[in-house]
């Protein structure tokens, strides 16, 4: 199957698949946010695109859903995991995890917590199961 795009256009388009993490730059606030809102639109299986050292990053954790960290557990390669587990135990890691969700939700207008909720049940998730996390 042909496609029409030129080198540039897929070596961008798998940088967003791969390293949805590399994208933004300079490192801000801003630029973590968009790195979460990136992951966040990810179906629950397109994150197994995302290459294994995004998921030490604090923008890419930020933005897991309930269903990603769950299909992740069920399916996902152990590099994958691991890399979750050292965010999951780095208290200044979750520390900006929660930063970077508290920003979201301040994006949203209000006094909505729906981020903070969802990253809440994700870090959830990963205590319920953690015994999968640890080899």
């Amino acid at each position: 199957m042909k496609n029409n795009l030129n080198m540039l256009e897929e070596f961008d388009i798998t940088g967003r698949l791969q390293y949805p993490h590399l994208l933004f730059f300079p490192i801000t606030l801003i630029s973590k946010k968009q790195t979460a809102y990136l992951v966040m639109s990810k179906r629950e299986e397109d994150v197994f695109l995302i290459n294994s050292p995004g998921f030490g990053n604090a923008s890419v954790f930020a933005g897991l859903t309930e269903k990603n960290i769950e299909c992740l557990t069920k399916k996902g390669p152990d590099e994958f995991k691991e890399e979750i587990l050292k965010i999951f135990l780095d208290q200044a890691a979750l520390k900006e995890v929660l930063e970077i969700v508290k920003a979201m939700d301040e994006d949203l207008r209000g006094q909505s917590t729906q981020n903070q909720d969802r990253i809440r049940n994700v870090i959830q998730y990963i205590k319920d199961n953690r015994i999968v996390f640890e080899f």
